[in-house]
């Protein structure tokens, strides 16, 4: 049945996971934090081992399943979370809502017993399943003769199924000229792919996966199918190599591919700064909420519960938002506390903020993006993205001022795992807003059942989450932006890369 955004209603494994799950919320709805503040604790004061310890034990429990993306839990994860900016105080940054609704849709290619494809003429036959493959977005079924064309030539004539030639390198091209040939009146395309049976195989392995991908699905209208080039008939198969026309073929083709609409959210609040000159300038300050689910069990636990990655994350992202709600006066530039979904699906949450952000990313002057800070060293944090602005010397100068925290931050040191591309920073660092990613690095329990509340070192963690209020405190109240290095500018918004 279709989920839809609107009347998501969450529904637990059992009345006792309901109960327990209940039970954390609230524990973690006021924490010891708020009894810091009570007493008249304000700011980075507020920031305190027992309450992220009741954070991330709310969001790591194993009620919430492992918080993928999409799920019934994620979404009570994102309400729970604006109802703590609500109690805090701060601002709905989306109209009257703290929830930032998204579209995903969930696609994969049709199973081998509803694909066809048929071919008449000399050597022709019906192709084996294991060499033909429907191409998600293109459904249906077409029969008419077959015609070779070329990305980016004539027009095939119109009622013919259309086949291109391509090699595994220019199987993506392909695929992107498909909506041109079917414009250009095919009524069905095949890409016939040079590929030995075991790449093709890889192929067929990553289309029958389920696949995320925000927004509302691509209907081609037509079928759509690759083809091993090595199975078509002999004849065929030579036209197609050389480009050379051939009338001496048709074809019946069926595709099937499945599509689930769903949805999820960002959760964001916001304070407005205090600086009328300053205050239409950001700070945010973000971290994914969502994980990867249940999976396959090992020594009996299927569920994986994120609690490094990145409920430590989320939790800081609370914490920040009441240290800042509980100064008198908030700092001079306003600040955006953002929570999002869909990282684990490929930065799906902040991809769909960043096309469509709900403060000008023109005017959002600092990302400071927050994942897995909760494990192995502690006293380091890597601060990913340092070497790239001004917030890198910024960065320095807040930890000198505050050695109490006993930080010591360091530059990536694991370049050759790509961490730059691989959490949320990354899409606000493509639009040219200035990052950076706070990190504690990966570890034996990595997308693992065993990411547990309890090998949290929470005292670490409150530490870092202190550093970062007193950097984001310091940028907001600056009176100059934050500044691109020249050379990296170029390569990460410019040329796409780091």
């Amino acid at each position: 049945m279709k989920r839809t955004l609107s009347g998501i209603a969450p529904t637990l494994p059992t009345a006792r996971g309901s109960a327990m799950l209940v039970s954390m919320l609230a524990l973690a709805a006021s924490p010891a934090g708020a009894v810091a503040q009570a007493e008249g604790g304000t700011g980075a004061a507020t920031i305190t081992a027992g309450d992220l310890r009741l954070r991330i034990g709310a969001l790591a429990h194993d009620s919430m399943r492992g918080r993928a993306t999409p799920s019934p839990e994620l979404d009570k994860a994102a309400r729970h979370i604006a109802s703590r900016f609500e109690e805090f105080g701060l601002r709905p940054a989306d109209g009257d809502s703290y929830l930032q609704a998204y579209p995903l849709t969930a696609s994969r290619g049709g199973s081998p017993g509803r694909q066809l494809l048929e071919i008449d003429g000399l050597g022709g036959g019906t192709i084996a399943a294991t060499d033909y493959l429907s191409v998600p977005g293109g459904r249906g079924q077409a029969a008419g003769p077959l015609v070779i064309v070329t990305p980016g030539g004539a027009d095939p004539p119109a009622g013919s199924i259309a086949v291109t030639h391509v090699t595994p390198e220019e199987l993506r091209s392909g695929l992107e000229s498909v909506r041109g040939i079917l414009d250009g009146g095919a009524v069905a395309v095949l890409l016939a792919v040079d590929a030995p049976a075991d790449y093709f195989d890889g192929i067929r392995r990553f289309y029958e996966r389920e696949r995320l991908s925000v927004g509302m699905p691509e209907e081609l209208g037509a079928p759509v199918a690759l083809v091993r080039t090595q199975a078509l008939p002999e004849t065929l198969r030579t036209a197609v190599a050389s480009g050379r026309s051939t009338n001496a073929y048709e074809a019946t083709v069926r595709t099937h591919s499945e599509f689930r609409e769903e949805g999820a959210y960002n959760t964001i609040g916001w304070i407005e700064g205090s600086d009328p000159d300053l205050r239409g300038e950001f700070i945010v300050f973000t971290a994914h909420m969502d994980h990867v689910g249940v999976g396959r069990p090992v020594d009996g636990d299927s569920i994986y519960n994120g609690a490094d990655d990145d409920a430590s994350g989320t939790a800081a992202i609370i914490e920040l938002a009441q240290a800042f709600a509980s100064l008198e006066t908030p700092p001079r530039r306003s600040l955006v506390f953002m929570t999002v979904s869909g990282e684990e699906r490929g930065l799906l949450g902040s991809g769909w903020y960043a096309e469509n952000p709900l403060f000008p990313l023109g005017a959002t002057v600092a990302n400071l993006n927050i994942d897995m800070i909760g494990r192995n060293w502690r006293d380091t944090v890597v601060a990913i993205g340092a070497d790239e602005s001004t917030l890198g010397t910024t960065l320095r100068e807040t930890v000198r001022e505050h050695p109490e925290l006993g930080l010591e931050v360091i530059d990536d040191p694991w370049p050759e795992q790509n961490f730059y591309f691989r959490s949320d920073h990354y899409n606000f660092a493509r639009k040219g807003v200035p990052i950076l990613f706070f990190f504690t690095g990966t570890h034996e329990d990595y997308h693992g059942p065993n990411d547990e509340a309890d090998r949290i070192l929470y005292d670490k963690t409150a530490r870092i989450t202190r550093l970062i209020y007193h950097l984001g405190q310091r940028l907001a109240d600056a009176d100059g932006r934050p500044e691109w290095d020249p050379a990296a500018y170029r390569r990460v918004v410019e040329g796409g890369g780091r």
